[in-house]
């Protein structure tokens, strides 16, 4: 039979095993807790961190977008504005030495271009000259800073006429091109 003094040594060691079990199960649950807390917070600050990229990210966006929106301006005929781009159609004409004739001037609806309120503008134009000036006269046309759209042109050899002893040939050129224009009010 264990003796007294035995017992009440186990029975000590059995209370602090209790206790320690104890201590340790409170300390495993508040270590869990914590650690459930810190990864929300982690998690927290992962989302804040994504959605200020977001954030960055539209800002630069919108940047961009201002940018494109200014180089779109630049090129399409701005709001009541047809009369000066006639004017400069005109003058890119007479700075190639040639004559013409504007056969047409109309504005066609797109269902594209509403989103922006615009509008195709179509010109039908016909112009007289020497070869090289009716040459000289389209690359000045594909080479304008506005987008112009060519999208008809005839070349049609029809005269011929006699300046210092030289043959000078006459040629008629057709034009149908269209830009674009913001909508009038």
């Amino acid at each position: 039979m264990p003796k007294k003094k035995t017992k009440s040594i186990l029975i000590i060691f059995l209370i602090l095993d209790l206790i320690l079990v104890v201590v340790f199960s409170f300390l495993y649950l508040y270590m869990k807790e914590q650690n459930i807390d810190t990864n929300d917070k982690e998690n927290r600050i992962k989302n804040e961190i994504k959605k200020q990229e977001a954030r960055f990210l539209m800002q630069e966006d919108l940047n961009e977008s201002k940018i494109y929106g200014e180089k779109i301006k630049d090129l399409i005929i701005g709001q009541e504005n047809i009369v000066g781009f006639i004017k400069i159609i005109e003058d890119l004409v007479y700075s190639s030495g040639l004559t013409f004739e504007m056969k047409s001037v109309s504005a066609e609806s797109n269902d594209n271009l509403k989103i922006i309120n615009s509008e195709y503008i179509r010109v039908k134009l016909d112009v007289v000259g020497e070869w090289k000036n009716i040459q000289f006269f389209l690359n000045l046309l594909e080479n304008y800073p506005l987008k112009i759209n060519i999208d008809k042109v005839i070349f049609t050899k029809f005269s011929d006429y006699e300046a210092e002893d030289k043959k000078m040939p006459q040629w008629l050129g057709s034009f149908e091109f269209t830009v674009i224009k913001i909508k009038d009010k």
